[in-house]
Parts: structure tokens; C-alpha cells; sequence
């Protein structure tokens, strides 16, 4: 996914901004991108009701092409592709911008991404201590259930909401839909952590509250279609609590070009986009025609 990251600053690729479809409630995604060797194209649909019927809100199927002769390639899918893909570049928000001898992590939101964030933050860090928030009981304890059989030496505590979590995290990932922010308008809150945001994709939608916005100096985002698609980034922008030119890509970070600044309290916005998709599905298909 850094990769991915250094590659999107380039303008060898074709990637044009997602299509989004609402229908009701649900909502449909087309997310194409069209490289040097592949063309990847991801139809994913997002439908909240299905976890009153016991079934993932998430699915998603992806098709990879040759794209200097168009043939199909292979059919994956898509729903895992995005879970893994989304949980690495999280990671990369938090390889470069938390310290390196974090232990407590906070997970607001424990679906399929909030479990895969974890996971993958585990393996980043040395995590003795996860402290996570939900609704949904069933949710919780999937999440224990699988964090459990993993990483049998962590502690995950069930905390009563998310200021509990903040209180007892150094980083805390953000992985709901939330139309309202998920955490309260105190900026103590937020003092010196580090935060990481993968719900709100759409400009109705808001994790983060007011307080955490003026505290911040930097905001890292993983594409620049982020600045148009997230109410996290639309409002704070709109409402001035916030500059535009306060907001940069992760990769420049990466690249050298842009430098951290001395606030600790620093957050990582991510939304995704269709070049993950593709370097996470080639990933799969290369190792898959080398065995």
C-alpha cells in the first residue's frame, strides 16, 4: 500500500473519482483504475440493513485485467481484497504518525474493517491492550472472539463508550458510518493521540467533532478526493476550523516532502480509492501464477 501511496503522486494512471449509486439507504460503488499492466475494477455495495438479517453490510467483487490487451485476467473477492487493503494503509497512518513504543489501542467500531484494523495494528505494533466500543453485542463479540484467537496475550477491554476508549488508547481507529461524531466535543479527549478515521466516505457522514479539529495542525489524507468526499474533511474545511492548505497526502509525508510538525495530536483520514484495489489484487494474482 505504500506503494500504491508513492505511485497515486504519478501521473501514469488512470483512476477517475468512484461513482457513487444511493438506493434508499444502500449504497453502490464503482471504483476503476487503469495502470501500465492491469486494469482493476471493483463494484462494491454497502447495505446497513443486512446485519438485522445476519449478513456482512459490506460485499464487493473485483475483476482484474491485462490492460494492454484487455483480457480478463482474474475474478477475486472483492469485500476481503478491501478489508486487508484498508486495514494495511491504516497502518501506514499509524507507522508514520504515532510513536513507535505505542501498547493501547482503541477501536471505535468493531465490524469487519475495526476488526481488520486491529489486526493489522498488532502486527505493526507491540499492542498489549485493546480497548474497544460498539452497539451491536454480537459485533463485540466477534471481535473478541477472533482478536482472542490471534493474539492470545492481549487485553481487550469493552469500554462504555468512546470516551472511555480515548482515555485508556495512545491510538484510536475510527471505522463506522456515523452521520453525528462518534466521540464528544471535549478537546481533552484528543491532547497529544494519535487518530485514525476509515468510516465517513460520504459528505453527510462525521466521525469527529469540532474540539478535535481545532486542535489539529495537520491533517494526512490517502487521496485528494478525500477533501470532497468526507464530511470529516468537508465541514472542518467549510466551518473554518481548519485550512484546505492544512491538509496533505500521506505520501509526501512518505516521500520526504512534507515534514511532521511538533503537535502531537495528529490524525490520518482515509477513504480509499481504486489503486489499493488494484495493487492489493495484484499482489494476489502475482503470487498466485508464480506457484
Amino acid at each position: 500500500m505504500e506503494q500504491a501511496l508513492l505511485v497515486s503522486l504519478e501521473d501514469n494512471i488512470l483512476m477517475p473519482r468512484r461513482m457513487h449509486l444511493d438506493y434508499d439507504d444502500n449504497t453502490f460503488l464503482l471504483m476503476p483504475c487503469i495502470t501500465n499492466e492491469y486494469v482493476s475494477t471493483k463494484l462494491i455495495s454497502y447495505c446497513p440493513g443486512n446485519k438485522e438479517i445476519g449478513k456482512p453490510s459490506i460485499n464487493a467483487i473485483l475483476v482484474l485485467n491485462d490492460s494492454k490487451t484487455g483480457e480478463p485476467l482474474a475474478v477475486m473477492d472483492g469485500s476481503i481484497i478491501t478489508a486487508f487493503r484498508t486495514a494495511a494503509v491504516g497502518c501506514i497512518g499509524i507507522k508514520y504518525l504515532a510513536p513507535a513504543e505505542i501498547n493501547y489501542l482503541g477501536i471505535i467500531g468493531t465490524g469487519v474493517q475495526g476488526l481488520y484494523q486491529a489486526i493489522f495494528a498488532s502486527t505493526l505494533r507491540n499492542i498489549n491492550e485493546i480497548w474497544i466500543y460498539d452497539e451491536s453485542e454480537n459485533s463485540l463479540k466477534g471481535f473478541i472472539d477472533k482478536i482472542n484467537s490471534r493474539f492470545p496475550g492481549i487485553t481487550i477491554h469493552i469500554a462504555n463508550g468512546s470516551r472511555e476508549v480515548c482515555s485508556h488508547s495512545q491510538v484510536i481507529i475510527s471505522a463506522t458510518n456515523s452521520a453525528s461524531p462518534v466521540f464528544p466535543d471535549d478537546p481533552d479527549l484528543f491532547t497529544g493521540k494519535t487518530f485514525i478515521g476509515i468510516g465517513s466516505y460520504k459528505p453527510e457522514c462525521m466521525e469527529y467533532p469540532k474540539s478535535f479539529f481545532k486542535q489539529l495542525d495537520q491533517i494526512f489524507v490517502d487521496t485528494e478526493h478525500a477533501k470532497s468526499e468526507s464530511g470529516d474533511l468537508i465541514t472542518p474545511v467549510t466551518k473554518n476550523w481548519i485550512k484546505e492548505n492544512e491538509i496533505y497526502p500521506i505520501a509526501k509525508l512518505i516521500k520526504g516532502e512534507q515534514q511532521l510538525s511538533n503537535n502531537q495530536t495528529r490524525f490520518f483520514k482515509s477513504v480509499g480509492m481504486a489503486l489499493f484495489d488494484q495493487y492489493a489484487a495484484r499482489l494476489v494474482y502475482e503470487k498466485l501464477t508464480d506457484e
